[in-house]
């Protein structure tokens, strides 16, 4: 999976630097953000640091990523399993009928995720996305508390 496609607000980075380097330039950019990495904040929190949007940053990241001045800090981040996966499509197909599947499958790809690396810390919002899809109020208000009760 490319790390700049989808949702990078929670991608965390840290300085990098190649001995090779050599002489490199930056513009003000690359230095603001450069200056604000500390391998914990997120590029959302930086981005509101540094005042600047997120197409921005996705157009600054890349060249620091090539000039190897940054990397993304790698950590072992708790994603969803199958069964929590197969439980949100039943639960949903009981409102929605067999369309459920594909439901599932659009809104993990609009997270910016796939199936199998969704992070725990995403699986509300997934909740949320899929359950627009019920029309029926009682419905989609049971359907949010049987999956929030499935999460904790």
């Amino acid at each position: 999976m490319d790390t700049l496609a989808g949702d990078i607000s929670s991608i965390v980075f840290r300085r990098a630097v190649s001995i090779d380097s050599g002489k490199i330039s930056l513009d003000r950019q690359m230095l603001n953000f450069l200056s604000k990495l500390d391998g914990k904040k997120n590029v959302g929190m930086i981005s509101q640091t540094v005042d600047m949007d997120m197409s921005t940053i996705r157009s600054v990241i890349p060249k620091l990523i090539k000039l190897k001045l940054i990397e993304v800090v790698k950590e072992n981040i708790p994603t969803l399993d199958e069964n929590f996966l197969n439980f949100l499509k039943d639960q949903l197909s009981l409102s929605t009928g067999p369309i459920a599947l594909v439901m599932v499958e659009d809104a993990i790809r609009d997270i910016g995720h796939d199936t199998s690396a969704i992070p725990i810390s995403r699986a509300a919002e997934l909740i949320e996305l899929v359950s627009r899809q019920i029309l029926d109020t009682e419905k989609r208000t049971s359907f949010i508390q049987t999956m929030l009760g499935k999460i904790k």
